[in-house]
């Protein structure tokens, strides 16, 4: 700028020295002399021109390169206050995450040191606890001991007095035995004999019972009219059903030999014979009285 500026101020003061040099009236003599010095003056200029011309551009270009470098100069500037900024708050962030974690470690330590009372308290109570636990668990240890050789005492004595009951109860048994033995005898004989008189009396019932069934077979065949066609050797089977007093109330003849008039002349005699006779023992009677009829 400064070069410019000189540049402007040199033309400026030659065309004004040039004006001059045409308005003043000039001797016919001193016309090639003045024409030559400002032919020689304004090749001078000229020349001075291009020199500053030059001296502008280098100045220009060093002026640009000067205002690049001051640009690149601010932008690395500028770079270098972002990064500082960042770089501050970076570090103020790196020193609030700090003192964050400086109050959680204080925080932490006045927790772990709450616990470490609290945990010296409860080991404090335990000892105290488990001390009069043991005092207790001695008391009651001492009271089992006490307990014990009752027991032991009491137990001797139940064993004595166990192997008296054992020996009263085994003479006990001894005699239960005798007397179970002489009782199984008595009721061996008492048995035998009642076999006996059961055998008699099953005897006599058969007996009676083969009367009973007799008898009735004889009044029937009093009864029975022999039919023309009747034979020698003809038999049936009759069932009969009676009531207490051996009242009739029913007849069925099956199994015979004979024919048709033989089997209902046996049904009308066995009708005919009701009431029927009665049995020497009442415990014969029964309702139902099968027998075989063969008249003589």
């Amino acid at each position: 700028m400064f070069y410019a500026v000189l540049v402007h101020v040199v033309l400026g003061a030659v065309l004004f020295v040039s004006l001059e040099w045409h308005e003043l009236p000039q001797p016919a003599s001193s016309q090639v002399n003045i024409v030559q010095a400002v032919a020689v003056n304004e090749e001078q200029v000229q020349a001075e021109l291009e020199k500053l011309k030059k001296a502008e551009l280098l100045e220009q270009k060093r002026a640009e390169a000067e205002r690049k470098k001051e640009e690149a100069r601010k932008r690395k500037l500028e770079r270098e206050i972002r990064e500082a900024e960042e770089k501050r708050k970076a570090e103020e962030r790196r020193l609030a995450q700090l003192k964050k974690e400086q109050e959680a470690e204080k925080r932490r330590k006045q927790e772990l040191e709450k616990k470490r009372k609290a945990e010296e308290k409860r080991l404090a109570e335990k000892k105290a606890e488990e001390q009069e636990k043991l005092a207790r668990m001695k008391a009651e240890q001492a009271a089992l001991e006490k307990k014990r050789l009752a027991e032991e005492k009491r137990l001797a004595e139940m064993a004595v007095k166990r192997q008296q009951e054992l020996e009263a109860a085994r003479k006990r048994a001894e005699e239960e035995r005798k007397r179970r033995e002489q009782e199984a005898a008595r009721r061996a004989e008492i048995a035998a004999e009642q076999a006996r008189l059961d055998a008699a009396r099953q005897r006599r019932l058969d007996s009676l019972r083969v009367q009973y069934i007799a008898a009735i077979a004889a009044k029937v065949e009093r009864h029975w009219l022999k039919p023309p066609s009747a034979r020698a050797g003809l038999s049936c089977k009759v069932l009969v059903k009676q009531i207490p007093g051996g009242e009739v109330v029913d007849v069925q003849v099956t199994q015979c030999t004979g024919d048709d008039a033989f089997r209902r002349s046996v049904e009308k005699a066995v009708k005919k014979s009701s009431p029927l006779p009665t049995p020497k023992d009442p415990r014969l009677f029964e309702r139902e009285i099968i027998f075989n009829f063969k008249p003589q």
